[in-house]
C-alpha cells in the first residue's frame, strides 16, 4: 500500500459584499438581482427576515451531505486523498462497474429515453454501521470489491480535526485519472501535494475523476478532454464540503506541479498588498482584444476568484477560490447544470466562466486575472525564452503541461518531477 509521508520539515458581510452593489443596479438591473437573490438565499439559507428586524421562524433545512450519500466517514488528517495504489484494480474495473447506468423517461417527454448515472452509494444500508460490517466482509473476500468500496466511499470522508487550531487555512484541490496516467506517475501527483502542504502546513483534497460522472452523467464526458475539465469544479466543490472552514481552496490539475514547495500562499499573493500589484487590470476578459475588460479600480482585497489567461482565454488548470459567501455563490453559479449542458461552450467551464464575467458585472468586480507566471507557468517542448510572459523556467512556482496528450503527459510530469525532487531535497 502506497502511504504518502511528507518528506520535507515543519467586519460585516453587507459592508464587504454589497457595498458597491447600488452603483451597479441602475444599469445592470436584472444581473445585480439575480446575483442578490442567491447571495440572500445561501447566506441566509432561504429564511427571509421577519417584520420586526430578527429572523422569522426558521423552517427545518435537510442537512448538507456528501454528492452521492447521505452519510459521511470522518478524518482526522488534513490529508484526504483516495488509495491510489488501486488505480490498477479500478482501471480493470472499468468505470461502467464504479458506477451505475440506468435508462429511465424523460419526466417532461415520457416518450423520449435518458440515460442516467448514479453513484453505486445509491444501495447503501441506512445504517452506516450495517453497510461497513458489509463492507469490510467484501473487502476481506476481494481486492477488486475493496478498491470498488473506496472508490465510491470517497465522497464521505470529511475533515475533523482535533482541535480548531489544527484547521488549515488554504487546502490544494486535484482531480486525478486512473486511466490517463501510471501507478508510478499517480503516485508522483499526489506525493507532490502531499510535500508542499506539509511544508505549509496547508490540506489537501484528492479525488478520482471518474467518481464524478454522476454529475457529468455521461460516459462520453470521459471522452472528450474539454467536457472532462467540468471535473475540476465539482471537484473543488466536494472539497469545499470536506474542509468548510478552509480560507481559500487552491485547485490545480493533475498535468501539473508545485515545483517550489518553499512559496507560502499568503504572502505570495493572497495578501491584499501582495495580490494588489500583480492584478491586471483592464484587461481584456478574452485576450488579446475582448470588449469586456477587468475593472480598473478593482480591490485586491474584494478578490474571491483568483484566475490565469493563456494567448487566448481564461483557464482553469490552476485558480484559487475564497471559501466565504460570494466565494461559494461564485463556484455555484459556475457549475450550474445549464451551463454545463450548453452545446455552445467549446471550452467547457472556461467558456462558462467567460460568459458569467462577461455578462453579470458584480462577478466580475469579484475576480482577480493574474499573470500566468504566479501559479500556472506552461511547459515547452523547447527551451523557452525568460522573457516569455507564459512559458515555465527553472525557478517558477508552478508548471502546468495541461496540453499535453498520450505518453508526452506522462513524459513531462517525469521530467519536472525529477527536477522537483532535486531542488525540494
Amino acid at each position: 500500500m502506497n502511504t504518502f509521508k511528507p518528506k520535507y520539515g515543519k467586519s460585516s458581510f453587507f459592508s464587504k459584499s454589497f457595498g458597491n452593489l447600488h452603483t451597479l443596479l441602475p444599469k445592470y438591473r436584472f444581473g445585480a438581482l439575480v446575483v442578490f437573490v442567491i447571495l440572500w438565499v445561501i447566506y441566509f439559507g432561504g429564511v427571509p427576515l421577519s417584520p420586526f428586524g430578527h429572523r422569522g421562524r426558521h423552517n427545518e433545512m435537510p442537512r448538507s451531505h456528501p454528492l452521492t450519500s447521505k452519510h459521511i466517514i470522518e478524518t482526522s488528517s488534513k490529508y484526504i486523498y483516495p488509495p491510489v495504489e488501486h488505480a490498477m484494480q479500478l482501471k480493470q474495473l472499468g468505470v461502467e462497474n464504479l458506477v451505475e447506468e440506468i435508462r429511465v423517461r424523460d419526466a417532461n417527454f415520457p416518450e423520449i429515453e435518458k440515460s442516467v448515472i448514479r453513484s453505486l452509494n445509491f444501495y447503501d444500508h441506512p445504517n452506516p454501521l450495517q453497510q461497513k460490517q458489509k463492507e469490510d466482509e467484501e473487502n476481506a473476500a476481494s481486492d477488486l470489491a475493496k478498491a470498488k468500496n473506496f472508490f465510491k466511499n470517497q465522497d464521505k470522508i470529511v475533515f475533523s480535526p482535533k482541535s480548531s487550531s489544527s484547521y488549515p487555512e488554504i487546502v490544494v484541490v486535484t482531480a486525478i485519472d486512473f486511466e490517463k496516467y501510471s501507478l508510478d506517475a499517480l503516485i508522483k501527483v499526489v506525493q507532490n501535494r502531499v510535500d508542499y502542504a506539509h511544508e505549509q502546513n496547508y490540506g489537501i483534497y484528492v479525488r478520482w475523476y471518474q467518481e464524478f460522472l454522476p454529475v457529468l452523467n455521461s460516459f462520453s464526458y470521459l471522452q472528450h478532454g474539454e467536457k472532462r475539465k467540468w471535473a475540476r469544479l465539482y471537484c473543488l466543490r466536494a472539497a469545499m464540503f470536506a474542509f468548510p472552514k478552509a480560507k481559500w481552496f487552491w485547485y490545480i490539475d493533475e498535468d501539473g506541479l508545485i515545483m517550489d514547495i518553499s512559496t507560502d500562499l499568503n504572502k505570495y499573493m493572497l495578501e491584499a498588498e501582495k495580490l494588489d500589484p500583480i492584478m491586471l487590470r483592464e484587461q481584456p476578459i478574452i485576450p488579446p482584444s475582448g470588449l469586456i475588460k477587468t475593472y480598473k479600480n478593482s480591490k485586491a482585497e474584494s478578490a474571491k476568484l483568483i484566475l490565469t489567461q493563456s494567448e487566448e482565454k481564461v483557464e482553469t488548470s490552476s485558480f484559487l477560490v475564497k471559501n466565504d459567501v460570494v466565494g461559494r455563490a461564485i463556484v455555484e453559479i459556475w457549475g450550474d447544470t445549464l451551463f454545463l449542458n450548453y452545446p455552445g461552450f467549446p471550452n467547457g467551464p472556461e467558456s462558462s466562466l467567460t460568459h458569467i464575467l462577461q455578462w453579470h458585472p458584480f462577478i466580475l468586480s469579484k475576480t482577480a486575472i493574474v499573470p500566468a507566471k504566479t501559479i500556472a507557468s506552461k511547459h515547452t517542448e523547447i527551451e523557452a525564452d525568460p522573457e516569455d510572459k507564459f512559458a515555465y523556467v527553472d525557478g517558477d512556482f508552478v508548471v502546468q503541461f495541461a496540453d499535453c496528450a498520450g505518453p508526452k503527459c506522462e513524459q513531462a510530469l517525469n521530467h519536472y518531477y525529477t527536477k522537483f525532487k532535486s531542488t525540494s531535497s
